[in-house]
């Protein structure tokens, strides 16, 4: 090695502030860096190491999950299937005060388990509930707060893409991980609907009742059964199967891809041109994903060969403090690294570096994950560049919907995301009991 772990640290962050500053796509920044302190650190042996990384980081057959579940989703987005359990739900509430902000509570929850991306589930709730919303009368805060709350749940209640790269980082189980998210996504999405029904019921004018049109029981029904009733279970056949042991991570996701697409028959919603943009957008987006794992793998061997790794545990574990005084202070770094970058970016970038410091400290991998993939999660949502802000604000664009607005209204889901976090500390089982029972 030629060179000091200290310096290869400070070659690492400059070249990583410089490509990211460039607007460099951050699976090559992460592959440009792994190229280059390959070659600085091995010479020209470097290039075969840069390569076998390449080829290991890939050689990992649960990654199968992560196009299977990309295509559920986009099968499941635009055959409109989401859409139809939106009204089936809007029917069951009925006069309930505040019911359409509860509906994109619940609605986020059920559709975020089963197409596994925040992006969908935004882009679904935004554009059906927010003009009904609207026209309803709702305050801006009740209106586009829940829709962006929620949506994040879809990168932790299982399927979710998210952890499946986050679990191949951290080299970690994948189906403990995504089992792992079930009960802590239920927790969060109950603090939602417990505060959404508090503000409504001090400020009754946020969501102003309005008259319904009555819809028999025999309807209400049939329509749970035509359009819930099947999404349940398609998560039962990924979810439940990995929690029974009967398939795996990999198996589930195909079973629940194929579930998309019979479902999607059965409604007769399945088509050529649906078929064609769910598998380009499944194929660009797996594309992606498998380029940042290349990246992802090779940045953490880079840090573990150039010594920075081991001197960081080292120090992490030698400072007189709890364990949990340290666990705090990494959630920070991602809290506030959310404020400004989007959740792939900083899972590469904090990953390598906190995950031999909590085996280091003895702490449990899956606990710790979910626990960091809430902040993360949170940061998505966190002014002032949080990405569903951003998007919310693209969908909203013909609405007069400030930045501020979006700000206002997303601050106490915000503040429940932290109450989550809390809890997963102090009771950890909400976090490992579940997958507890697949081992």
């Amino acid at each position: 090695m030629f060179m000091e772990w200290w310096q290869a640290f400070l070659l690492i962050t400059f070249l990583l502030f410089f490509l990211m500053g460039s607007s460099y796509p951050i699976a090559f920044v992460f592959l440009t860096i792994n190229l280059v302190m390959f070659l600085v650190l091995s010479g020209m042996a470097g290039a075969n190491m840069f390569i076998l990384s390449i080829f290991t980081s890939l050689f990992n057959f649960t990654f199968i999950a992560v196009p299977m579940f990309i295509l559920m989703g986009e099968i499941l987005f635009h055959s409109g299937l989401g859409n139809k359990a939106l009204n089936a739900l809007e029917q069951l509430l009925g006069k309930v005060p505040g019911r359409l902000s509860i509906v994109a509570t619940v609605a986020g929850v059920v559709f975020g388990a089963v197409s596994g991306s925040a992006m969908a589930n935004t882009a679904l709730l935004g554009s059906t509930l927010a003009p009904e919303m609207k026209k309803r009368g709702y305050d801006k805060k009740m209106i586009y707060g829940p829709i962006m709350g929620v949506s994040g749940l879809a990168v932790l209640i299982p399927p979710s893409g998210l952890a499946v790269l986050y679990a191949s980082i951290a080299n970690i189980s994948v189906g403990e991980l995504l089992i792992a998210g079930v009960v802590p996504g239920l927790v969060m999405g109950t603090l939602y609907l417990v505060q959404i029904v508090i503000r409504v019921y001090l400020n009754p004018s946020w969501a102003p009742a309005y008259e319904v049109d009555k819809v028999s029981l025999e309807k209400k029904l049939a329509s749970i059964l035509i359009n819930i009733f099947p999404l349940s279970i398609l998560f039962f056949a990924v979810v439940g199967t990995i929690i029974m042991g009967v398939a795996t991570p990999s198996e589930s996701a195909a079973m629940g891809a194929f579930g998309a697409v019979i479902l999607s028959f059965l409604h007769q919603k399945l088509n050529f041109n649906l078929l064609k943009t769910a598998l380009f957008n499944t194929f660009t987006s797996s594309v992606m994903i498998f380029s940042i794992i290349c990246g992802t793998v090779g940045f953490g061997q880079i840090l573990a060969y150039a010594g920075i790794i081991s001197k960081i545990s080292t120090f992490a574990t030698s400072l007189d403090v709890h364990p949990i005084i340290i666990l705090f202070l990494m959630q920070v770094v991602v809290f506030i690294l959310g404020c400004f970058m989007s959740s792939i970016p900083i899972m590469m970038i904090t990953i390598p570096i906190f995950f031999p410091v909590i085996l280091q400290l003895g702490f449990d991998p899956i606990w710790f994950a979910v626990i960091n993939i809430v902040v993360i999660e949170t940061g998505s949502i966190t002014p002032p560049f949080g990405m569903i802000l951003f998007l919310m604000k693209g969908i909203a664009y013909k609405d007069d919907v400030t930045m501020t607005d979006l700000y206002k209204g997303v601050v106490p889901f915000i503040a429940c995301n932290i109450a989550t976090v809390i809890l997963i500390i102090l009771l950890p089982g909400i976090a490992t009991w579940l997958p507890s029972t697949i081992q």
